[in-house]
């Protein structure tokens, strides 16, 4: 019987590669280098070398974005060096946006994130926000500023494609289509 191994998960994200050959025996690893050696001395029990696997998340705090990104045994090596530490939460949403809406892929999305810029809020927040923002209504008397339709013009915006609207995690988000 062989012997289960143990990682102790006090310190950063754990993730596991199992083998696609049945006959072979999954592994822990915590970071690219500890991957690469057991990989490469990895077999199964015919003394065969083991080439593929699925990789899982076990344990951390990267799991959301792990599993957005749909991280695999070929795109592991740019998981630990530009997204594993990806931690700030305007950039996760950014990330969910570039991959769900936009369609990158994860070979693409890190050079894209500055392009992006979202509100948090719904489109009519948004259009409020921006009017009022925008200084065009400040020679404009209150009395007829109150006439202003922002649900329509939050309409017009998301028709014409200038912004999309979405519901992540329960919050509303609203992304300038500019990406």
């Amino acid at each position: 019987m062989q012997e289960k191994e143990l990682i102790d998960p006090g310190f950063g994200n754990v993730y596991a590669a199992i083998p696609y050959d049945i006959s072979a025996t999954f592994f822990y690893f915590k970071s690219w280098e500890d991957y690469k050696a057991k990989q490469a001395a990895h077999r199964n029990q015919y003394g065969d070398p083991v080439e593929e696997y699925e990789i899982e998340f076990i344990d951390g705090d990267s799991c959301d974005l792990f599993n957005t990104l749909r991280v695999n045994q070929y795109t592991l090596a740019l998981w630990f060096e530009v997204y594993e530490e990806l931690d700030d939460e305007d950039d996760l949403i950014k990330v969910w946006y570039l991959v769900n809406h936009m369609g990158y892929s994860l070979e693409k999305v890190a050079a894209r994130l500055e392009d992006v810029h979202f509100y948090e809020g719904t489109p009519e927040e948004y259009a409020r926000e921006s009017m009022e923002e925008s200084g065009l209504f400040d020679r404009v008397p209150e009395m007829v500023v109150r006439y202003f339709d922002y649900d329509a013009y939050a309409c017009d915006l998301m028709a014409g494609g200038d912004i999309t609207a979405w519901n992540i995690d329960g919050k509303d988000y609203v992304f300038l289509s500019n990406v």
